[in-house]
């Protein structure tokens, strides 16, 4: 879908896996570990293909980008890697929050109940930006780092990171998809599909 080229750092594939319709990896062109990924500016090449792709392959179902860190979220691979797979979340759609754990100048961090899942929190920027635009921005290094300082507190053994899309067909609703990134973890976690 996306080929290594002197300028990008991050190429994207299908998937060997069919448990969605659509099933895309992206990974950086070099090694990074899962962690090494989410918290280096490769991140921001690798959210702005990830949603260039979710848009192209799910535009009419919605999408999921999903990054497994550790045996108690399934990750299978050391090389660092992002999901993208088709239809929303309906563990995210049916979340309720609960509590605020940490809130800074342009980072909160609200801990929410989340179905059959022992720790979740959502990682949200102050400002009022839609997912798709923070997926695109900068921004979601910072989110990314607040999650993995989060995830050292909550659930060091392993977590997940996701975040749900609307349809892209639906892209005059933006404001009814917020931003955010859901850390899922403190136990072992069911499969992402």
């Amino acid at each position: 879908e996306a080929r290594p080229s002197s300028e990008t750092r991050v190429v994207c594939f299908h998937n060997r896996l069919k448990w969605a319709d659509v099933m895309l990896l992206i990974i950086p062109t070099e090694h990074l570990t899962q962690k090494e990924l989410w918290s280096s500016d490769v991140l921001i090449d690798a959210s702005q293909m990830a949603v260039e792709m979710g848009d192209k392959h799910c535009s009419d179902v919605g999408y999921r980008v999903i990054s497994n860190f550790g045996v108690q979220a399934h990750q299978s691979q050391s090389h660092g890697h992002i999901h993208v797979v088709s239809g929303m979340s309906r563990l995210l759609q049916s979340a309720s929050s609960k509590s605020p754990i940490n809130m800074q100048d342009r980072t909160d961090v609200m801990e929410y109940d989340v179905e059959d899942t022992p720790f979740a929190a959502k990682i949200s920027p102050t400002n009022n930006r839609s997912q798709r635009e923070l997926w695109r921005s900068e921004q979601i290094l910072e989110i990314s780092r607040a999650a993995l300082n989060t995830s050292m507190r909550y659930s060091p053994n392993g977590f997940r990171l996701m975040s749900s899309f609307e349809p892209a067909s639906r892209s005059a609703l933006e404001a009814s998809n917020p931003a955010g990134l859901f850390l899922l973890g403190g136990g072992q976690l069911g499969l992402y599909v």
